[in-house]
């Protein structure tokens, strides 16, 4: 538990990076659907180059990646594939029946194996506890693990899904995935470590957490969470609300300074020849009163 704490908690600003990734594309895909009308009827190989190269432009433009909601899954994945496998190996490197993890011996993987939480051994899975009591730990946190995942799906798809993509395909198959994912956890959460589940489960509340952070602050546009805040910004606070084209994230271009001329500049430092040369070339006579000075000094 500790562990998810801390990953999630250095985790925190790209998981704003991520929502609002996420929010520039819901707010791009009316954009993204026009163009996709305009090549509809088209099916040859150049018009689906000249599709993708303008929603590349439109992203680009807008500052848009699609990529950018996937990051924080890439990251974890790590973790998880590692913790899966430390603790699928514990039993054989205690018994001194496998070779030695990096910084983990024979000793350490036994002492590692022998902690239990909530009377169950973090090393055991479902199908290896004997005792009623820790199959029913198990099955309380795979349980709950089902329902938090359950939860997220459903409050991201009926309060956070904009109302015109209410009828897409898409949204039919995350209809569907609120109810495949749960039914998958309830098969491999049975195989998998006690650890494991543990941190998964406490990941999964995190999430959660999360998923309510993002309906209050991050809601799609057009959503039922958006609705609730109308005025509800790109950047999660409240104000105007942002224009369809999205010119709210572009970056403003600096303008360009406007250099003075400089007729007076350093005018105690310079010759009287100088400075007659400086009142004679000087182009713009209205400028802070220079070309009266100078006329003065002569």
């Amino acid at each position: 538990m500790c562990l998810v704490l801390i990953i999630r908690i250095c985790l925190l600003p790209l998981f704003f990076s991520q929502m609002r990734a996420t929010q520039r594309m819901q707010v791009l895909q009316p954009q993204i659907q026009r163009i996709q009308r305009k090549y509809a009827a088209r099916k040859d190989p150049r018009s689906k180059e000249a599709m993708q190269r303008e929603i590349m432009a439109l992203q680009q433009r807008h500052n848009a990646n699609p990529l950018g909601s996937c990051l924080l899954s890439l990251i974890q994945a790590p973790i998880l594939c590692s913790l899966f496998y430390t603790l699928q190996s514990l039993p054989a490197n205690a018994a001194g029946n496998a070779e030695p993890l990096s910084g983990i011996d024979r000793v350490m993987a036994g002492d590692i194996e022998s902690s239990s939480i909530f009377g169950v051994r973090i090393a055991d899975s479902f199908g290896t506890v004997v005792s009623p009591q820790s199959h029913v730990v198990i099955g309380v946190a795979v349980a709950l693990m089902c329902l938090m995942l359950f939860a997220m799906q459903w409050l991201l798809i009926h309060r956070n899904t904009p109302k015109d993509a209410m009828d897409s395909p898409q949204f039919r198959t995350q209809k569907l995935t609120a109810f495949v994912f749960p039914a998958i956890y309830v098969v491999s959460g049975g195989t998998l470590p006690f650890g494991v589940l543990l941190y998964w489960l406490t990941n999964n509340l995190w999430n959660f957490g999360q998923t309510l952070c993002q309906l209050r602050w991050f809601p799609a546009p057009g959503s039922e969470a958006g609705g609730a805040r109308p005025n509800a910004t790109m950047s999660g606070r409240t104000g105007t609300a942002p224009p369809p084209d999205c010119r709210l994230w572009k970056k403003s271009a600096r303008r360009p300074r406007v250099r003075r001329p400089t007729c007076a500049a350093s005018v105690k430092s310079r010759s009287p020849a100088a400075i007659a040369d400086s009142a004679r070339t000087c182009s713009s006579p209205s400028v802070d009163g220079t070309w009266e000075r100078l006329r003065g000094m002569r």
